[in-house]
């Protein structure tokens, strides 16, 4: 239950901090690179999104190369709509190969919402049981045919889970699910609502999940009134009327800024959220910085990262 930081698990009383990056509608990489050297020192580790809102980008098996080569961790998305069984196996070798040691699992966003509405939806497999086939792959070695690799490769496995759209319960089983399968770490779909998180929170406390699962809440800071009515297309996401208020009467990514850094300092007080993850879509990267000094992050002790069975 756990993440990998350089060549080290992280220890379950580490508050770590990571930051989404989008790659590219291009094949330079060099926004990619420069967005991770702004972000380094102030993060842990870097997600990149796979395609993100079905828009075809740079793949982010190769933008983790790039990352790499910076100094940061790269953390990789791998999702199911646009990839079968084959080429997700090609990937997580390849991954293996460049040392990328932390992977997220999920569906992606149906294609008609983006670029490409006409594009065929592959999902060969289920995010359960892509998770188990990758728990096989990092705990035996073997590839989903049952041949055995000749090393095994250290990797964790990520997942990511809605809080709002559907009973507690309906939703909780799922992560308990998930975790069932083998994921090592849980990110929430854009935490607004405190008060969803702490009913789903709850629920995933008197289960134990909190326990066996490396759980860390995303965020988003807000822009502007434009960037409000985006992200409400957005699928699963639940915004309180009291936020979109002061963000559209505010119109200003300051604001947007100071509403987030108050939100982490609340997400710190809830018992099992183990770290944050920034999400700085629509132009918000430049921002990251900032938002983790303001938010007090910078005096985490790295020593805290620790060998930890997962």
């Amino acid at each position: 239950m756990s993440i990998y930081l350089g060549n080290r698990l992280v220890s379950p009383d580490y508050f770590t901090v990571t930051s989404e990056m989008v790659p590219p509608r291009s094949w330079n990489p060099s926004p990619l690179v420069e967005q991770a050297v702004r972000a380094r020192g102030y993060v842990d580790a870097v997600d990149l999104s796979d395609n993100l809102l079905a828009i075809a980008r740079l793949s982010p098996v190769v933008g983790a190369f790039f990352i790499r080569q910076v100094g940061m961790e790269p953390i990789v998305q791998v999702n199911l709509r646009d990839r079968n069984r084959m080429g997700i196996q090609s990937d997580l070798m390849g991954l293996a190969a460049l040392g990328v040691k932390n992977i997220t699992i999920l569906g992606g966003y149906p294609a008609r919402i983006g670029t490409e509405p006409n594009a065929k939806e592959v999902y060969d497999l289920e995010t359960m049981e892509l998770v188990r086939y990758v728990r096989r792959f990092v705990d035996e070695g073997k590839l989903f045919d049952n041949t055995v690799m000749e090393e095994a490769p250290q990797m964790t496995i990520g997942v990511v889970e809605n809080i709002a759209g559907k009973p507690v319960k309906e939703l909780i089983d799922r992560l308990e699910a998930k975790i069932d399968a083998g994921a090592n770490f849980v990110r929430t779909q854009l935490v607004f609502d405190l008060d969803l998180l702490g009913e789903w929170m709850e629920e995933a406390r008197r289960r134990g999940l909190h326990e066996r699962s490396y759980i860390m809440a995303s965020i988003l800071p807000l822009r502007d009134a434009d960037h409000v009515d985006a992200v409400l297309k957005i699928p699963g996401i639940a915004i309180p009327e009291t936020i979109i208020k002061r963000i559209k009467e505010a119109d200003s990514p300051d604001e947007g800024m100071k509403m987030v850094v108050e939100l982490i300092h609340k997400l710190r007080t809830i018992d099992g959220i183990r770290g944050i993850h920034i999400r700085p879509l629509g132009g918000m990267d430049r921002y990251v910085s900032t938002i983790v000094k303001e938010a007090g992050l910078m005096n985490r002790k790295l020593e805290k990262i620790a060998e930890y069975a997962s």
